[in-house]
């Protein structure tokens, strides 16, 4: 049976495949004090079927081939490019599947702003999955209301990160020609009680509560996006990477899953059918080709359905054929790097558990430069003035 304890709990990446395969209902997801969810076994009922071990992802871990197809590429539409993290390629992989009475899968927040798995039959539905979520999502039934649609014979599209797909996979344990998968390239999923301890701390700054939250908002451009948040009082905030207490916290990789620092996944070749990751780089790629700041995704094909859904979806995306080695070195190499384990993160979440706020913690162990915050209070100042983009031309060069 799986026996996740705290000396073993990177083995673990909480996609809830051994929890969904159990047919004697003896494994339920079980939060820590870190807020990430583990299965745990009633051994009372459980007949060491060994299921639960058969369908891990971790412990039947899968390897595919290195890609040799890939493309960068942006929605036609600019609404839906201006919701999106980057360029929009997976509502447009989406409207193919909604457009053939099919259903989408992916995480979104629900009305209380936590992560979790939910579903899109219509196109309106999609927006909801747009914009990235720097938070783990709770899968919650996901994968057997995933099995029972396919089962129907409808047409089924799962988006999340590697680990999720996977864990997918092994729990369908057959495949299926009406399912499409998409992974991204994902740094780490950060600790849902992280999240939030920070709404919290925000909504006693603001006195108010939080009505509207993006992680990647580009107030300031693709490659200056930010954390925003808007508050029932017509109040807001607009911080980045090195300001907010939730992204510092992320970015520095003292809140992430255990078994993100040792991940299993990071891996060109995924058992996906497509990859999606940011595009920072298009000059690199295509010759003559301005950055004007709105943001591209980069697109790698892991199979054949991955490539006729891709085609299918072309009339909808502005493509640039691109080399996937050189993508992946440049722009996906998260695809293939651990991000490194912070030296307080046992203290942080200490800190965080024993009653100081987000950015008591934060101040003790990832300080803030004061430089950073200055420059963030007039980062709209530099914005209209065009200062920032020379800014971020210099960064690039």
């Amino acid at each position: 049976m799986i026996n996740i304890n705290e000396t073993n709990k990177k083995h673990c990446c909480g996609c809830t495949a051994c929890e969904s395969v159990c047919h004697k209902k003896c494994i339920s997801m079980q939060t820590d004090n870190e807020g990430f969810k583990y299965p745990v076994v009633d051994k009372t009922k459980c007949v060491n079927c060994r299921l639960c071990e058969k369908v891990c992802p971790i412990l039947n871990k899968t390897h595919n081939v290195f890609p040799n197809t890939a493309y960068i590429v942006r929605n036609k539409n600019s609404e839906i490019v201006r919701s999106s993290t980057s360029g929009g390629a997976v509502t447009a992989f989406s409207k193919e599947i909604i457009n053939n009475g099919g259903i989408v899968f992916g995480g979104a927040f629900d009305g209380n702003f936590y992560v979790k798995h939910t579903y899109a039959e219509t196109e309106s539905e999609l927006s909801k999955f747009r914009s990235s979520k720097y938070v783990q999502s709770d899968m919650g039934t996901t994968f057997t209301e995933v099995k029972q649609q396919l089962d129907n014979g409808k047409f089924v599209m799962f988006t999340g990160t590697p680990c999720q797909v996977e864990g997918l996979q092994n729990y369908l344990r057959k495949p299926y020609d009406n399912l499409f998968t998409i992974d991204f390239v994902c740094r780490a999923v950060p600790s849902p009680l992280v999240w939030e301890k920070y709404r919290e701390f925000m909504e006693k700054k603001f006195g108010s509560e939080i009505t509207y939250a993006n992680f990647r908002e580009k107030t300031y451009g693709y490659h200056s996006a930010n954390l925003t948040l808007r508050f029932a009082n017509g109040k807001k905030s607009i911080e980045n990477t090195n300001t907010d207490y939730m992204l510092k916290s992320f970015f520095k990789g003292i809140c992430s899953r255990p078994s993100c620092y040792d991940c299993k996944f990071r891996e060109p070749g995924r058992v996906s059918d497509l990859t999606v990751f940011d595009c920072w780089n298009i000059t690199r790629y295509v010759n003559g080709l301005a950055d004007d700041d709105k943001g591209y995704t980069a697109v790698i094909i892991q199979s054949t359905k991955g490539a006729k859904l891709f085609e299918k979806a072309k009339h909808n995306l502005i493509v640039y054929p691109a080399d996937p080695k050189l993508l992946l070195e440049n722009d996906g190499h998260m695809a293939m790097e651990n991000p490194k384990y912070h030296k307080n993160r046992k203290e942080y979440f200490e800190m965080l558990n024993n009653g100081y706020n987000i950015e008591q913690v934060v101040k003790k162990y990832i300080p803030i430069k004061i430089s950073r915050k200055i420059f963030g209070k007039f980062r709209g100042f530099f914005y209209k003035t065009g200062i920032l983009r020379f800014l971020k031309k210099l960064k690039i060069k």
